[in-house]
């Protein structure tokens, strides 16, 4: 290989990768900052996102979490074409993805029991249908547990028409139950909300024991069955006093389609780290989980449940650096894919090309002597000769031809040479 072929080979390989540099730089790099749609203050979704945003910022990604009015609003902010907005909590049951063609789901992360507290002086109500008539807080109209509670109702006959619904946050939904606004109030969360404990505790106050739940749940498949054993929420106070039967749903991650997929598994890892460990009403590695999404499943969500886990490199590497290598990676492998093949056809290539050249002249070397031979001008053939000769001379010096092929003119000369001696030509 020549000098200057040299030279080709490192600056065509240097645009190469300044070419995938650029790329990876322009269009391939994690964002540092992403924003969580979560949830009102206070409740178990809002804490989990302060949970993830310092998780987040140990690898470097700055999270600005944003409170909402719960599941409807988290969905349309994370919907948005502008907004720009990664993720967000939801409710299992609470949406139709098919008004949401821009979500997918990382998968669920702990379940939602649908608790509904009442007032101790309406007695011991029996189930749900026992609250017809009644006035019941149901939460937010963008809150998940408001469109749960409202189908759960509608399911066993109670409407508007016929009970009292008030749309009522938890926190005001608790004062109005103490101050007997209302009869009953619907709210999801963890066993292990606070919250649910001091309601556990309130004078006056009962919780349902849902015994209509399984009868419930075969004919809403969104709804789980649980158990809740005796104690599990005050063993002090004995809260509950039995084992109870609890209906609930599942809070999900959602993201946008267009979420960088370094993100995806940044965020996957988290949700394992936070929700991994057991609770009160989950075993240890149930959740994440990729089972109760009421969206499609992000195809990365997808390969890390399949896998168990994050891949080698996001494992190995900070999270930059590995979104980096494998976007990389990405891009230099089929290209070496076709630079390597090539390479090894090139010797091959450059001898065929270089042969039929220098094959060429042959063909008007023996051109030139039937010209003698024949008796033509011998002027004109004499011309040809000295010029083809003159024209080789030319190659060699001008070093157009590898080192590797320079014998193939030097035999080529002395068979010129040759065919001028015998012509008696200088």
């Amino acid at each position: 290989m020549t000098k200057k072929q040299a030279t080709l080979y490192i600056a065509g390989l240097g645009i190469l990768i300044a070419i995938a540099v650029a790329v990876v730089e322009l269009f391939l790099l994690p964002p540092n900052t992403v924003d969580i749609a979560a949830g009102p203050k206070g409740t178990f979704l809002y804490e989990t996102a302060q949970k993830y945003a310092q998780e987040f910022e140990k690898a470097g990604v700055k999270v600005n979490v944003i409170e909402t009015n719960g599941t409807l609003e988290n969905i349309a902010l994370v919907n948005h074409d502008t907004k720009n907005i990664e993720f967000g909590f939801i409710e299992g049951g609470a949406a139709n993805s098919a008004n949401y063609p821009n979500l997918e789901s990382l998968g669920s992360i702990v379940y939602a029991p649908i608790w509904v507290f009442y007032q101790s002086k309406l007695g011991k109500i029996q189930d749900i249908n026992d609250l017809k008539g009644k006035r019941i807080a149901i939460g937010f109209p963008t809150q998940g547990i408001h469109a749960n509670a409202t189908q759960i109702l509608k399911a066993v006959g109670i409407t508007a028409q016929n009970s009292q619904f008030l749309d009522l946050g938890r926190q005001d939904a608790l004062k109005a139950l103490e101050a007997n606004e209302i009869d009953a109030m619907f709210t999801s969360s963890p066993a292990e909300d606070p919250l649910i404990k001091k309601l556990f505790n309130s004078p006056g106050i009962e919780v349902l024991n849902w015994p209509d739940a399984e009868g419930i749940s075969r004919n809403m498949r969104e709804f789980h069955v649980l158990t809740l054993p005796m104690g599990t929420i005050d063993l002090i106070h004995n809260k509950p006093a039995n084992n109870m039967n609890l209906l609930a749903s599942t809070f999900t991650v959602v993201a946008q389609k267009e979420t960088h997929s370094a993100l995806i598994y940044l965020m996957m890892g988290i949700m394992d780290d936070v929700h991994q460990p057991p609770s009160f009403l989950h075993a240890e590695n149930e959740f994440p989980a990729d089972r109760d999404v009421d969206f499609p499943l992000s195809s990365d969500a997808q390969n890390y449940y399949a896998k168990g886990g994050k891949p080698f490199l996001q494992k190995h590497l900070p999270y930059w650096a590995a979104s980096f290598v494998g976007k990389l990676l990405l891009v230099l492998v089929p290209l070496l894919a076709i630079i390597y093949p090539f390479s090894q056809a090139y010797p091959a290539l450059t001898q065929w090309f270089y042969t039929r050249r220098v094959n060429r002249f042959y063909l008007m070397l023996v051109k030139i002597e039937k010209r003698f031979d024949q008796g033509g001008k011998r002027e004109i053939a004499q011309q040809e000769l000295e010029s083809l000769r003159a024209e080789i001379d030319a190659l060699i010096k001008q070093e157009k031809i590898p080192s590797s092929y320079t014998n193939l003119l030097y035999d080529l000369r002395e068979h010129v040479a040759q065919v001028m001696k015998r012509y008696g030509i200088n």
